[in-house]
């Protein structure tokens, strides 16, 4: 829908497919122009090193592109890029794991009366779960969903012992974040309960550890929000 708009007044569109990975979905093939990722997220996969991806199937796009990158100079360095290339090696199959667990993790969320929403376009409660069907492989391994207040987010925050707790994403390791305070901190309150980004708000991003594992550990710190 976006290319087709865009298509029609001759603009240039670029898609950021960093959570979903060229693994899940393949903007490139839905006629976007452009492709950004930060590839120090799923693509390298270790949260061990800071990088982009900037992907084009048009030669003159591509040239600019590099025209610009040579003479910034915003290029990785050797190691960086072994790192990235050693991560891409593994992509398929982390992600294979990553996204069944998540699914699991959405729909056993969803079920927990501290929870108020879950946000997961692998849902079918969610209102994107159709157009997420039709254009990449499911829902990916990133969620939200909240339990009502700051004060319940914090005891969350604090008593799940698997989760590393930072702003990240995309690691072998699940990654929690509290998005009023960090990745979207920028933001006043007003902005914030526009975007759907309430008090009681956490991301998480699904790691490699057993699903169970990481079930139990939520169900545990769920039992200290008091009723």
């Amino acid at each position: 829908g976006v290319v087709a708009i865009a298509k029609e007044h001759q603009l240039v569109t670029i898609a950021d497919n960093t959570f979903m990975s060229p693994y899940l979905q393949k903007p490139l093939d839905l006629g976007i122009d452009i492709v950004v990722h930060s590839a120090t997220k799923w693509l390298a996969g270790h949260s061990d090193i800071l990088a982009g991806a900037v992907v084009t199937n048009d030669q003159a796009l591509a040239a600019q592109i590099y025209f610009v990158q040579n003479a910034v100079g915003a290029t990785l360095g050797v190691t960086d890029s072994w790192l990235l290339q050693r991560g891409l090696k593994t992509l398929a199959i982390r992600m294979e794991r990553h996204t069944a667990s998540a699914q699991q993790m959405a729909a056993w969320l969803e079920q927990q009366s501290v929870v108020l929403r879950v946000n997961y376009p692998g849902l079918v409660s969610s209102p994107f779960f159709e157009i997420q069907q039709r254009q990449a492989k499911n829902g990916g391994a990133v969620l939200s969903f909240d339990v009502g207040s700051y004060e319940n987010a914090k005891i969350v925050a604090e008593n799940v012992q698997i989760p590393v707790f930072s702003v990240s994403l995309g690691g072998v390791e699940s990654i929690l974040s509290y998005p009023p305070k960090m990745s979207h901190a920028e933001l006043d309150a007003n902005d914030l309960a526009a975007t759907g980004i309430t008090p009681g708000l956490l991301r998480l991003s699904v790691g490699l550890e057993d699903v169970d594992d990481l079930i139990a550990d939520f169900g545990k710190a769920f039992k200290n929000i008091p009723v």
